[in-house]
């Protein structure tokens, strides 16, 4: 049997590969479908991936337009600058709701962004560099002390920001904070060595684990159920309330009219069901979303949005 992640790069070629070829055009411009990172990051991955399948639903071209720079908040004002016609979509993950618990930004998730449809929702691993012994969350302690100046932890946007905050509290302050402007950058500096430890998403963890280029020792969020991440501990049973689980959801300007807003959310709705995209999405270790409704997505933004600000408060968080 392969490994999985060779898997997840078959799968993503494909997905590449797929979103090069237009649907028929219908005399309007494209769907385009931003994407607040780097191109052939793993939301961009995601993207490509989705694209192909909603367009040929729809029987319209949709391109991906990578908009990245500012922790996604650059990506994210394009799609809210937008004219509200359903043309333009934003592929945003947990930095929709932290960027405006962690930044100055002109735009509020709830008033700003209407909410099309919840992917996914999958909790993330915590990675240490080579040769940093540590085997459970519990290692940290001592290999922060070890440390002059304690532990670098790498933090892409979004979630895994907020999760190096955490884990600074839980370590008595000694971990500074090294911002990235997206998962790929931070995980290749752990491989690197520049950074000690980070958080990241399972499918793009999974390649530098298996390749013995970081070492996976904890769990965030809920339990994996990928190998070879199935057996590690949360770290929650180390830290009660550290929690850090990922989000993945379409989202159109707001004042998109009701009738394209469904129309968009049965579309992304039956691109899950493809195979191929099921098979994609659930080799990355993501949660599919079945009851996905406009309405769902916009309960998990105001949750999430309290939970961080409460989070935020917490630490002494202050938006920069």
């Amino acid at each position: 049997m392969k490994p999985v992640s060779s898997l997840l790069r078959a799968l993503g070629v494909i997905g590449l590969l797929w979103a090069v070829v237009p649907a028929s055009a219908q005399g309007t411009a494209p769907i385009r479908l931003v994407v607040p990172t780097t191109a052939g990051g793993p939301l961009d991955v995601v993207a490509r991936t989705l694209a192909s399948a909603v367009a040929r639903d729809l029987k319209e071209t949709v391109i991906v337009e990578n908009r990245p720079g500012a922790a996604g908040i650059i990506g994210t004002e394009a799609v809210v600058k937008a004219p509200p016609d359903g043309r333009t979509l934003l592929l945003g993950s947990g930095f929709v709701v932290t960027n405006t618990v962690l930044y100055k930004v002109n735009y509020d998730p709830i008033r700003d962004l209407q909410p099309v449809i919840q992917l996914t929702q999958a909790g993330m691993v915590m990675l240490a560099r080579k040769g940093l012994d540590i085997k459970r969350p519990a290692d940290l302690s001592a290999a922060a002390a070890a440390q002059r100046g304690g532990l670098n932890c790498g933090a892409p946007p979004g979630e895994m920001a907020l999760g190096c905050e955490q884990l600074k509290q839980a370590l008595g302050g000694a971990v500074v904070t090294v911002p990235y402007p997206g998962v790929a950058p931070a995980i290749n500096a752990l491989a690197a060595g520049t950074v000690d430890v980070m958080l990241a998403p399972y499918d793009a963890a999974l390649p530098f684990v298996e390749g013995g280029r970081a070492s996976a020792f904890a769990s965030t969020g809920t339990r994996a159920a990928l190998p070879p991440f199935d057996g590690l501990p949360l770290v929650s049973e180390t830290w009660p309330g550290f929690s850090v689980v990922g989000l993945l959801a379409i989202f159109a300007p707001a004042g998109t009219p009701a009738d394209l807003v469904r129309r968009l959310n049965q579309a992304f709705a039956d691109a899950l069901k493809d195979p191929q995209v099921r098979a994609f999405m659930v080799a990355r270790g993501s949660a599919l979303e079945a009851n996905n409704p406009p309405e769902r997505l916009a309960q998990t933004v105001a949750d999430r949005l309290g939970y961080y600000r409460r989070l935020a408060a917490t630490l002494g968080l202050k938006p920069e």
